[in-house]
């Protein structure tokens, strides 16, 4: 295989699409080291003062009104977008894009978020950019701002998610369901007890709880919560958030295990019987990959009640909606090893530890690369 040169188009918006961005550039260079890959930030790389306005403006309407975001999400969905952010970020992009794709010289260039996607197909519509674009899209969902015409290949987590690019007139060809990309660490068989007792954890049940890698959600209180049912053990992984380290640190609690920004994370998924998670689209990939129950204690307006919704219909989760109803449900779920085996089973069906390798399996014929002969689709993504 000849060496190839890919720009990823990602935004730091949360960690789900850096995180998508980094798992793809490892892969490749697990398998092509001699590969050059270059991460571009995109509104960092228009402007540090717009990254900062968006970025910004973005986690305090999280933070302090979800509903609103949640509003203009469900308004775009229908197609009542105010602006066609597209347009606008090409318009304000490129000269500086010109200069990146011109210095740079590209093979393939992906993005991991809609943003870019629709800036990068208007200068493809153009005829300003030669090179493949390929799309990987990183919720269960696909919302219609990722729909543009100048993209090669659209990457869906599963098979059932192609409807509304077919509906939107992308032809099935274009399309592959191989999973959200994630890191290789999923890819290995993990023995769980032996990753119990690594983290020095006893026999009791374990629950997982996360909130993404700044330790967001209300750790806390579900933490504190499940502690008083002295039937399970629970981890917490805090993130960046040294505040909550501290605050469960005090309880000096002997079946708690806290754990700050962690860098094995499949390693700990595997030592869970049950993870509590908030569902972005990486996190869940993740979970689905080590076949563990979820249980969704909240989500925000969104994509997250997007994949609240899929996760839900398919079996592969559970909803707790209040903080009295936590400890009631989960050892419902615990005692119910029927309900338990089919939530396994259906991670295992939606699951797709190898997704970052079958994202380049694919890649390699775009390219008229011998990475492999022909198209590889996840079996447990696309056979149902």
């Amino acid at each position: 295989m000849n060496k190839i040169k890919i720009l990823i188009f990602s935004v730091s918006i949360g960690t789900g699409h850096d995180s998508v961005a980094n798992s793809l550039g490892q892969s490749l260079l697990e398998r092509f080291p001699d590969s050059e890959i270059r991460i571009v930030d995109t509104f960092q790389y228009i402007n540090s003062v717009l990254h900062k306005v968006v970025v910004g403006s973005y986690m305090e309407t999280l933070r302090f009104t979800p509903k609103v975001w949640g509003y203009l999400y469900d308004q775009a969905e229908d197609g009542l977008a105010l602006v066609d952010l597209g347009q606008i970020l090409y318009k304000l992009l490129s000269p500086k894009l010109k200069h990146l794709l011109d210095d740079f010289q590209p093979d393939l260039i992906v993005t991991t978020h809609a943003f870019p996607t629709g800036m990068l197909s208007v200068l493809k519509e153009k005829g300003l950019l030669k090179v493949p674009l390929v799309a990987v899209i990183t919720d269960f969902h696909v919302h219609p701002f990722w729909i543009r015409p100048g993209v090669d290949l659209f990457f869906i987590p599963v098979e059932d998610l192609s409807y509304p690019l077919i509906q939107a007139g992308i032809g099935p060809e274009r399309i592959r369901a191989v999973g959200i990309p994630i890191r290789s660490q999923f890819n290995r068989t993990i023995e769980p007890q032996k990753a119990k007792k690594k983290l020095g954890l006893g026999p009791l049940p374990t629950i997982l709880i996360m909130g993404g890698g700044l330790g967001m959600g209300r750790l806390e209180l579900i933490a504190k919560e499940i502690l008083q049912a002295e039937e399970f053990q629970v981890i917490v992984i805090t993130g960046k958030n040294k505040r909550l380290h501290t605050t469960l640190s005090s309880l000096n609690n002997p079946r708690l295990k806290l754990l700050g920004y962690v860098d094995n994370i499949a390693e700990v998924m595997a030592a869970a019987d049950l993870i509590i998670s908030k569902p972005g689209g990486v996190t869940t990939a993740e979970v689905l990959a080590m076949k563990k129950p979820l249980i969704i204690y909240s989500s925000l307006p969104g994509q997250e009640d997007r994949n609240t919704y899929y996760l839900l219909n398919k079996g592969a989760a559970i909803k707790v909606r209040t903080l009295e109803q936590l400890i009631p449900e989960i050892s419902s779920l615990w005692q119910n090893k029927l309900r338990l085996k089919q939530m396994q089973e259906m991670a295992e069906h939606l699951g797709s530890p190898a997704s970052s390798s079958l994202f380049w399996d694919n890649v390699w014929p775009l390219l008229g690369q011998d990475g492999t002969s022909e198209p590889i689709i996840a079996s447990n993504t696309s056979s149902h």
